[in-house]
């Protein structure tokens, strides 16, 4: 059985980063840790704002009506003064960006990474693993190849750098 291919909401891609690295925390959740009332002194000019991160489903993200969740905002997430029945969805070189660029990404793919190497000692089964992982099927021959053509050729350079840890780096640039 297939399913068509649809754009993923931005909690499902954050859920998806966390789910990939192996860190998606699935308990419920729980309270966020606010201020105590004694340190407030929120004004309309001086709003409250802070952004509480963690590796739950996104859904437990704290909302806040005056300012989204940064990933979220990016990628279409709900406009949290008003219902959203639907959401409007951009295409935006940002979104892309944020992939290359994001900490939380790099962390997530590291801790991947990280967790390929101890699975696995063969180019290939790591690769097939993370497409696993990934997309739930394994890659094709072509899919294969350029998989060890990057990673040969993004070793190389990094090797040819002095970076340290040359193959969890590689395999996370990779993810």
């Amino acid at each position: 059985a297939s399913f068509p291919r649809r754009r993923l909401s931005a909690e499902e891609i954050r859920d998806a980063i966390l789910a990939g690295s192996g860190e998606l925390d699935a308990t419920p959740g729980r309270q966020h840790p606010l201020p105590p009332p004694t340190r407030w002194s929120y004004t309309q000019h001086s709003p409250f704002s802070a952004v509480y991160d963690h590796d739950q489903r996104s859904v437990y993200l704290m909302t806040q009506r005056l300012k989204r969740h940064p990933f979220l905002a990016l990628f279409d997430g709900a406009d949290p003064n008003t219902a959203t029945a639907q959401r409007l969805t951009t295409t935006v070189p940002t979104q892309a960006l944020l992939f290359l660029n994001d900490p939380l990404v790099h962390a997530k793919a590291q801790r991947w990474a990280a967790r390929l190497l101890a699975a696995s000692n063969q180019e290939g089964e790591r690769i097939e693993l993370a497409w696993r992982r990934a997309l739930g099927r394994p890659p094709t021959q072509v899919e294969q190849a350029e998989a060890r053509e990057f990673l040969a050729t993004y070793r190389e350079e990094l090797a040819s750098q002095g970076t340290d840890n040359v193959e969890l780096s590689t395999l996370a640039a990779y993810l």
